[in-house]
């Protein structure tokens, strides 16, 4: 008999196969390309989110486990799923002291930092999540961390400049990583992720293998996954059958279901609706659900460094730390005041220094023009997506115009950006890479299918 065991957000995904009996943390591994069927509602949810929600991904009879749960396999290779009590039920209805928080924050970051050994990479946007992580170190001589940048010019770039500005207060080593050719990586993250989500995060590929370039490798590394959810920079609006992606907070990055040839219910949505109606209308549960519902895209964040041979480690996945900083008062939590009063104490309240930084985010639309994508195979995806929508998407994505290039432009120029959207004047590059990025694992997918069956 086997046993595996999600936690209580699901951090670590595990995929099995209803018919086969495999069970993996890798969804290519448990797919069985002698009988290969999409689940039309899996599908079709994986295209709006951009990636497998509801415990059901893509592919028929390939499921995946979601938070507290554990799966048995019996003697006759028969599984049995079991849903083990909420331990974030424990937290519901405290509050806790933002002083009790730091204090517990501070204490489990300096206990790992003892555990481990040589420099401590941090990823560091310059955001909250990692300057407090930066702040919470001892031994800042230990400190290596890294940044890249997102915008045309990715020197000036928000997270460049406020990530140099902490290191040079905290007197930490600190280097810039330039980034623009991730789109080599496609194959690289396929093998990872599969379909059970878009092929977004493969930036985060090229950041790590070039920072691999910089360190002896091996080295403990410290991550501010999600920490921002818990901090109050999450707002979940009115949640129904209608808003149910918002729960997702997909920012976008998908595709459009309505051009699935597979036609589906919504049985799943409506299951899940009913199961957490009463939580989803309470803002305690409603930013667990949707870290929940988005964490099997978002391990990537600690599953990609492991994969480079780095030790990741973060305090926000742990419950206690993690509840902890969710229950700190609601108006302490509005604009993260509770934070930047903190910041104020290590002069690291950046926020007002008015420092002089770009805060457009053009790190897709630069490697779109660095690696050029090859164009989605439309005879191939014609099996379950509408060809003129891939014709559209190839044509945005891959042979970008002059008038689009321009509107693009225009679209980031501060108020007249906001007055075009305003008249309805939108960026389609970036709306067709998204689908770009979410139809490209179906792709891979059926290519793989097609090679098997020849073989």
């Amino acid at each position: 008999m086997k046993q595996f065991e999600t936690d209580w957000l699901g951090s670590k995904p595990i995929f099995y196969n209803e018919k086969t009996g495999k069970v993996s943390e890798n969804i290519n591994e448990v797919i069985d390309y002698n009988n290969l069927e999409f689940d039309p509602e899996g599908f079709n949810n994986y295209l709006e989110f951009g990636y497998s929600v509801f415990e059901q991904t893509p592919i028929k009879n390939v499921k995946f486990l979601r938070y507290s749960t554990r799966l048995i396999i019996d003697d006759n290779n028969k599984i049995h799923i079991k849903y083990l009590k909420d331990p974030a039920e424990n937290w519901y209805g405290k509050t806790t002291s933002e002083i009790d928080v730091l204090e517990r924050l501070e204490a489990e970051i300096q206990k790992w930092e003892n555990s481990v050994k040589g420099e401590i990479i941090i990823p560091t946007s310059g955001g909250y999540d990692s300057r407090i992580l930066n702040i919470m170190i001892k031994d800042k001589s230990r400190i290596k961390s890294f940044t890249y940048g997102i915008s045309d010019n990715q020197d000036d770039s928000f997270e460049v400049v406020y990530a140099k500005k902490i290191s040079e207060i905290l007197n930490t080593k600190w280097k810039q990583i330039k980034l623009g050719h991730f789109h080599n990586y496609l194959d690289e993250w396929y093998q990872l992720y599969g379909v059970s989500t878009h092929a977004h995060g493969m930036y985060h590929m090229e950041f790590y293998s070039k920072i691999l370039k910089e360190v002896s490798g091996g080295n403990p590394f410290l991550s501010g996954i999600i920490g921002d959810a818990w901090a109050g920079n999450v707002n979940i609006p009115d949640i129904n059958l209608n808003t149910l992606n918002k729960l997702g907070y997909t920012h976008g990055m998908n595709a459009d279901p309505k051009q699935s040839y597979l036609k589906s219910n919504n049985y799943l949505k409506e299951k899940y609706l009913e199961i957490n109606k009463f939580k989803l209308k309470d803002p305690y549960w409603k930013v667990i659900e949707s870290m929940r519902l988005k964490i099997i895209l978002l391990s990537y964040l600690l599953r990609i460094p492991r994969y480079y041979g780095f030790n990741p480690w973060s305090p926000f996945i742990d419950i206690n730390i993690a509840l902890s900083m969710h229950t700190i008062p609601l108006k302490r939590k509005v604009n993260r005041a509770w934070q930047s009063d903190f910041f104020k104490k290590y002069s690291l309240n950046l926020e007002e220094l008015d420092l002089k930084v770009n805060k457009t985010n053009s790190l897709n639309y630069q490697a779109m023009l660095i690696s050029k994508l090859k164009p989605l195979n439309v005879e191939l995806l014609r099996e379950v997506i509408n060809p003129s929508y891939v014709d559209w998407i190839n044509k945005n994505v891959i042979y970008i115009s002059s008038s689009k290039k321009l509107i693009r432009k225009l679209l980031n120029v501060k108020k007249l950006g906001g007055a075009l959207r305003r008249s309805g004047i939108r960026d389609t590059i970036l709306t067709a890479y998204c689908a770009y990025l979410t139809l490209k694992p179906i792709e891979q997918l059926l290519e793989k299918r097609n090679h098997f069956y020849k073989n």
